[in-house]
């Protein structure tokens, strides 16, 4: 039941470990990047400025209501999971993954309830007529098919990063033969947002398969005896608490990733946000880095904090953040150079004017990956509400900062927001962060 590669390590052997496994997330997000340019290219150039900005906020409300109820499971089954594995307790383990599961089913139900309902508040707002209110819920919904977090968590909790590598490859890939597959025949936003749907139903299929097969190769299965729902809570303390943070944290979250295409919308219309979608899908290039570095690391930190205590989580997070700093700066450099050609070959000469947009949304990128390791350490260590009321601090400040600069500036103050929003985070977690850690590494003497 030994996870491969979970063996005790020091500082070293960990930062390799974690740059071995972000390599087969960036491979797979390498593969996703490009193919997101191909398709996005498709989508912009054959739906023009306007109809693709209608499905931009189609797209983006049904990504706000999957994101705002996920719980973000895989972060409870790496976490306890982690402590489980080093125990040799393989029916709690199996119990913990029978209650992720529980929790990723119950977000689906509550997420189509509110694709249904939500259409009839924002709406108004968009212009919607009410056939196209329904379009926005049936796609709300199908997005619900890729809540994915307990097997997520199940392939990064036995370091199969490979695996989960050519899993989530699949998802940019089905994306991209639906969108050809639309595009060569007759380009609608109806066509466009089948293909989105169908991709993620494929994609969870694909995710399940693999996550199965490797519990079954370590004599795994679900659930257990005794009282399920007491039984888990009483064997794992603060699970609940840990799940219920990490889902506010992650709905949190995107108030950067939606909400600003929807302001825009709003504000702006649906051409302008067209534009602020296009360039915030070329800044997501740098956080692909970002993301697969932090989905590394976190299985990393808790091994680390379950095996070595917090004065381990130290020296990797220094190494992490210094290489991340780095790719921050280059990213920033080459958009600010050559982002205006970029737009124009990606999405055509009508998204040009977006350009200024693209370099403030990659800064605000670059910050993030700046930060990238201070989230999952202190996740790792068991303060979830920590980076749960940061993000709240800074949601909120972003979301000040949007009302004001963009009716002031446009897309443009939209943009600044998230720069503003970013850096505030980035520099409260840092400073909060290293404060926890070492009071961790003065309490840990005291308590051995």
């Amino acid at each position: 039941m030994k996870p491969r590669g979970a063996e005790p390590a020091g500082t070293a052997g960990v930062f390799t470990r974690t740059i071995r496994n972000a390599g087969w997330l960036l491979g797979g997000k390498g593969v996703g990047a490009v193919f997101s340019l191909i398709y996005l290219a498709m989508a912009a150039r054959s739906l023009g400025l306007t109809a693709f900005g209608e499905f931009t906020l189609v797209l983006t409300y049904g990504q706000a209501v999957s994101n705002l109820v996920q719980f973000q499971s895989w972060q409870s089954v790496i976490r306890y999971g982690a402590i489980h594995l080093a125990a040799k307790q393989a029916g709690r383990l199996s119990r913990v993954l029978a209650f992720t599961i529980l929790l990723d089913l119950s977000a689906a139900a509550a997420g189509a309830l509110l694709a249904g309902v939500g259409v009839l508040a924002v709406g108004p707002y968009f212009g919607w007529s009410a056939e196209e209110q329904s379009r926005a819920a049936l796609f709300g919904m199908s997005l619900l098919f890729g809540l994915r977090g307990t097997p997520t968590g199940v392939l990064r909790l036995f370091d199969r990063f490979d695996l989960a590598a050519y899993s989530e490859t699949m998802l940019p890939t089905m994306r991209l033969v639906g969108a050809t597959t639309v595009w060569l025949t007759e380009p609608s936003v109806e066509g466009f947002l089948v293909a989105w749907a169908v991709a993620e139903l494929v994609t969870t299929a694909v995710m399940w398969t693999a996550a199965s097969r490797e519990l079954r190769r370590h004599g795994l299965r679900l659930g257990g005896e005794g009282p399920f729902i007491a039984g888990v809570l009483a064997e794992n303390p603060g699970l609940w608490r840990f799940a219920c943070f990490t889902n506010i944290t992650t709905s949190i979250n995107l108030v950067w990733q939606q909400v600003g295409v929807m302001a825009v919308g709003m504000v702006s219309g649906p051409g302008p946000a067209g534009g602020y979608r296009v360039a915030y899908q070329m800044a997501q290039a740098l956080s692909k880095p970002s993301l697969s570095l932090a989905r590394s690391v976190y299985p990393e930190f808790a091994r680390l904090a379950a095996e070595g205590g917090p004065g381990a989580l130290t020296g990797l997070l220094r190494r992490i953040t210094l290489v991340a700093a780095g790719g921050g700066l280059i990213a920033v450099t080459v958009v600010t150079l050559a982002g205006e050609h970029m737009l124009t070959l990606v999405a055509g000469p009508e998204f040009a004017f977006a350009h200024g947009v693209l370099i403030l949304l990659t800064t605000a990128a670059a910050l993030d990956l700046c930060g990238f390791g201070l989230e999952p350490a202190a996740t790792a260590a068991g303060r979830p509400g920590l980076v749960l009321a940061v993000r709240a601090f800074a949601g909120v400040a972003y979301l000040a900062a949007l009302s004001v600069l963009l009716n002031l500036w446009g897309i443009t103050g939209a943009a600044s927001s998230a720069v503003l929003g970013s850096g505030l985070f980035v520099t409260i977690m840092a400073v909060l962060t290293w404060r926890v850690v070492r009071a961790a590494i003065r309490a840990a003497p005291a308590q051995g």
